[in-house]
């Protein structure tokens, strides 16, 4: 986000999780601070300090309401421990491309990276991964996909549909590293006969389970950073929300065995928070709860029941 998109999101979430009832209790407590001090100075007959104080009543109420809006100013990282586990989920509001770690770009199953120009109309992340990284120009994508698969052609064959070298399975990963950073390709829509993408709620969990099954045995062990996967051209049936949910659990399930990256972050672009209208604070508060209750046991500990002989 530029300076200016930055300041506007800020003003617009400020404004739409403020609670007047409380920022008034606020103002109002501010008030009765002052009150409280003047009628201790008089007490103690320092009545040319009270008066003072009475004079600058505004200043400080202004402070207050600085004060105020600086300890509600919106945040742009929200940032959760997973109990017994040295990994964090957070949430990051902002340009993906501008986040930190290894990026994952949905694709098709076709790894179509040009899609009759259909890609390059689009807002998807994977036309804007074309744009940074390729200088717009989608077939060094595709040659870099090629080679990626022709040198392990072995491993990409058991992930062909019908053994059709066109059409890989959903949750086929392909590795790209360019410019000194990770990204990992994750096939996570279908095309129809008209080229359109499309992705649900099945496709979305298996595709987040081959991808973490991937990063788990071939992952470079770099933090982790994801879209919301499907809600663009995917046009998967689910709120913004519940895609997020769908990630932060499998994400957590497959925690349970091993660890393969210190940090998952999904990012939320600004525009689809206020378009969308996103219901962030239920949306962390589910986070925060599932990372607090993993149920994952400790290095120490053994699992609790009865053996069978």
């Amino acid at each position: 986000m530029s300076w200016f998109e930055n300041i506007g999101y800020s003003l617009w979430l400020f404004w739409e999780r403020l609670d007047l009832k409380r920022f008034g209790k606020s103002i109002l407590s501010v008030f009765g601070a002052i009150w409280l001090t003047v009628e201790i100075l008089d007490f103690f007959g320092k009545s040319s300090w009270s008066t003072n104080i009475k004079s600058m009543w505004w200043i400080i109420l202004i402070v207050a309401v600085i004060i105020i809006i600086y300890r509600n100013w919106p945040k742009f990282t929200f940032s959760y421990k997973v109990q017994n586990r040295d990994v964090s989920i957070s949430i990051r509001i902002g340009d993906i491309f501008k986040a930190k770690g290894a990026l994952i770009v949905p694709i098709n199953n076709r790894l179509d990276c040009d899609n009759n120009g259909i890609v390059k109309k689009s807002s998807s992340i994977l036309k804007h991964f074309i744009n940074n990284a390729y200088q717009k120009t989608a077939a060094h994508l595709n040659t870099d996909i090629c080679q990626q698969i022709e040198d392990n052609e072995e491993w990409y064959q058991k992930y062909l549909v019908n053994n059709d070298p066109d059409e890989y399975k959903l949750g086929t990963v392909v590795p790209i590293f360019r410019d000194e950073k990770q990204y990992y390709l994750l096939c996570s829509s279908t095309l129809n006969p008209q080229g359109r993408s499309k992705t649900t709620v099945d496709n979305l969990r298996v595709s987040l389970n081959e991808l973490w099954a991937y990063l788990t045995h071939s992952g470079s062990k770099d933090n982790l950073v994801i879209p919301i996967v499907g809600t663009g051209r995917g046009r998967i049936p689910l709120k913004r929300e519940e895609v997020i949910k769908e990630i932060v659990l499998s994400f957590l399930v497959s925690l349970s065995q091993e660890s393969y990256c210190e940090q998952l972050t999904i990012v939320i672009h600004p525009s689809d928070l206020k378009k969308f209208k996103m219901e962030l604070d239920e949306l962390l508060d589910f986070i925060r709860l599932h990372c607090n209750n993993t149920g994952y046991l400790k290095g120490n500990e053994l699992p609790t029941g009865t053996g069978i002989e």
